[in-house]
């Protein structure tokens, strides 16, 4: 047994579900297995559950054994805290919260009849077989088609910022390029700090890099821990002077909302929000700016700036670390361009109704190389290359909601299969 096929089977419910029993003989129901987490933090997230006659709303972790809890270092991680439920092969010792209270545990090896052998390939995709020889023209329809899809997704979500701004595209075009800045860990927490330390509060300091960091790392909640070196002093004192300045009551963000495990150093919070800090800090109209510009070579120049000092020999605060380059890196960048700065384009150009923006933004989608992850490694070995980051974003949106969702009827290349003419 291994966590993946664990996780296989939470997710399908493939366990006698009638009569579940705690280890410790309380009775449980499940009345929603939760949604899966593939990054730090525990396994499914915004489960519910009823223990005995408690409704519980929180995440599940799942481990082979339930000394793995340990082995993993969640007995000391507060960001586990809010597991509401260990589900486990083999229940080898009683597991507790921080508070020493016993975390609810369920041997799911007692529930299971026989493990499916099918299901290392439970995310194959259905058509894998006869892919390769269904017509190009199918699936460059299909990709152009997804294309489209995730074009109008990603719009929509700056046009909700957007309103929410009361029409302001700096402020969205701020808060948009904060969760970019998150990347797919810590896109939300970095939103909600954006949100609560807006674009004019940075701006007013833009001549104090100190002050502004000073403001996101403490309202950001890392300038909580126990002062380790000179650095670090002086931005808590000077975020203490702007918290009483400002009126703040409280920090917004703290510390176990940053997701820190399963990360490079590049990809630290501390990093990445000193990236941040200093390209907005020196960039005071980046929507202009972007709705100028025609070269994205020009628009990397925008993003090729370094921190302050302090983050070169630094990944944390009061942790000293061998020199390291903090600048942006492409990878990075590109992955900025095609979240935040091309939708921005599209959105911007139907709010206006000006063709050009998304004309650009088209351009900039077939200059950009393609994403290199498992999805378009898995279409380009079954003969649907990537040609473009138009395509491996397509990609993603056809794998998303027509392959895993078995939508196969409602895919171009599923009817060629299904429907032969």
């Amino acid at each position: 047994m291994n966590e993946l096929t664990m996780a296989y089977l939470w997710k399908k419910q493939g366990f006698s579900r009638k009569t579940l029993t705690l280890t410790n003989g309380e009775s449980l129901h499940i009345l929603h297995p939760g949604i899966e987490n593939t990054h730090a933090g525990a396994d499914f997230q915004q489960a519910k559950i009823r223990i005995n006659d408690l409704l519980w709303v929180g995440a599940i972790e799942l481990h082979v054994r339930s000394s793995d809890w340990h082995l993993h270092g969640h007995h000391t991680d507060h960001s586990y805290e809010n597991v509401i439920l260990h589900v486990v092969w083999e229940h080898d010792r009683e597991i507790t919260y921080l508070n020493e209270h016993q975390i609810p545990t369920l041997c799911l090896s007692s529930w299971v009849s026989q493990t499916p052998e099918h299901i290392a390939d439970s995310n194959e995709m259905a058509c894998a077989h006869f892919f390769p020889s269904v017509s190009r023209a199918a699936k460059h329809r299909m990709l152009d088609r997804c294309l489209e899809e995730r074009i109008r997704e990603k719009q929509t979500h700056v046009m909700q910022l957007l309103q929410a701004t009361h029409m302001d595209w700096e402020e969205t075009c701020y808060q948009s390029l904060a969760k970019s800045f998150g990347f797919s860990l810590n896109a939300e927490p970095m939103l909600r700090l954006a949100q609560n330390c807006p674009l004019k509060l940075i701006l007013r300091y833009r001549d104090r890099p100190y002050a502004v960091e000073a403001a996101l790392f403490g309202l950001a909640g890392l300038l909580e821990e126990p002062i380790r070196d000179p650095y670090q002093w002086e931005l808590r004192r000077e975020y203490i002077h702007l918290k009483k300045k400002h009126g703040w009551q409280t920090n917004y963000l703290h510390i176990s909302d940053w997701k820190l495990l399963r990360l490079r150093p590049a990809n630290f919070p501390s990093i990445r929000l000193a990236q941040f800090a200093e390209i907005v800090r020196s960039n005071c109209s980046l929507i202009s700016l972007l709705l100028e510009m025609q070269d994205l070579k020009t628009v990397r120049q925008l993003f090729d700036i370094q921190p302050i000092d302090y983050w070169s020999t630094h990944t944390h605060f009061g942790k000293k670390s061998s020199t390291h380059q903090t600048r942006l890196g492409q990878g990075a960048f590109e992955s900025i361009c095609m979240n935040t700065l091309i939708p921005l384009l599209f959105a911007f150009s139907e709010s206006k109704q000006m063709t050009s923006y998304a004309e650009k933004a088209r351009r900039w989608l077939h200059e950009l190389k393609p994403e290199n992850n498992t999805i378009t490694r898995h279409f380009t070995s079954l003969h649907c290359p990537m040609r473009h980051a138009g395509d491996s974003q397509a990609s993603l949106q056809w794998h998303k909601n027509y392959c895993t969702q078995k939508r196969c009827l409602a895919c171009a290349v599923g009817q060629e299969i299904l429907i032969p003419t």
